[in-house]
């Protein structure tokens, strides 16, 4: 009776452990942690591609999110221009998970530009100019959103064989119509995010709307 008590004991335990793993998982770059616009971004994201829907299948299905959590892992701050959100660049290594036969590649650097659309709009003329994403305004959720889905897509392999988005590098056509890909398939998931901007608070567990002000904003 004493081995089955102890037995049971040891499995409620060890439920207890998987439950706070999974409320808790660990996050790809420390920056999620330190930066609440990032984060907010980046769990934004992850609701959308975690759950069953258009967006989330054009990516392949949730198995994405090792991709998306790949990328972020690489992420860094930097400062280019303002036109600017997201650049990925140079070399590339690419990734097949044996068990989901999934294929993904991986830039060296993933620069998200904090005087670009990320975390800036034009507020006054005197203001360096700053351009929308796709059809949403600078520094909101769903511009952010739909940067890093745009990200994501020169990542994953197709079905046939390509990337999802071909790459457009400096070719800001191309880079347009890759968005309004993107927006096409995704936007009904990117305006449903709801108000406020979400961010996980790491340690409760928990999810909390928050208001990006200018003290947020990286200087």
């Amino acid at each position: 009776m004493r081995l089955r008590a102890l037995l049971i004991s040891t499995a409620i335990m060890s439920l207890t452990v998987a439950v706070v793993k999974a409320i808790n998982p660990p996050v790809p770059s420390p920056l999620i942690n330190e930066d609440k616009i990032l984060g907010s971004a980046y769990y934004d994201t992850l609701s959308i591609l975690s759950t069953p829907n258009e967006c989330s299948d054009f990516f392949g299905g949730p198995t994405v999110i090792e991709t998306f959590n790949a990328l972020i892992g690489k992420v860094r701050k930097d400062y280019f221009s303002s036109a600017i959100g997201i650049r990925m660049s140079g070399s590339t290594v690419n990734v097949v998970n044996v068990k989901t036969r999934k294929r993904y590649r991986l830039f060296d650097k993933v620069s998200i530009y904090a005087n670009g659309p990320f975390y800036r709009r034009k507020y006054t003329n005197a203001q360096a100019f700053v351009s929308s994403v796709g059809k949403f305004g600078a520094n909101t959720k769903e511009a952010r959103v739909l940067m890093l889905l745009h990200e994501l897509g020169h990542s994953v392999k197709s079905d046939t064989g390509g990337w999802l988005l071909p790459d457009d590098g400096m070719d800001d056509s191309q880079s347009r119509d890759n968005t309004r890909k993107i927006e096409d398939v995704c936007g009904e998931q990117i305006k449903g995010l709801g108000k406020g901007d979400i961010a996980r608070n790491s340690v409760r567990g928990k999810y909390e709307a928050i208001e990006p002000d200018e003290t947020d904003l990286p200087r």
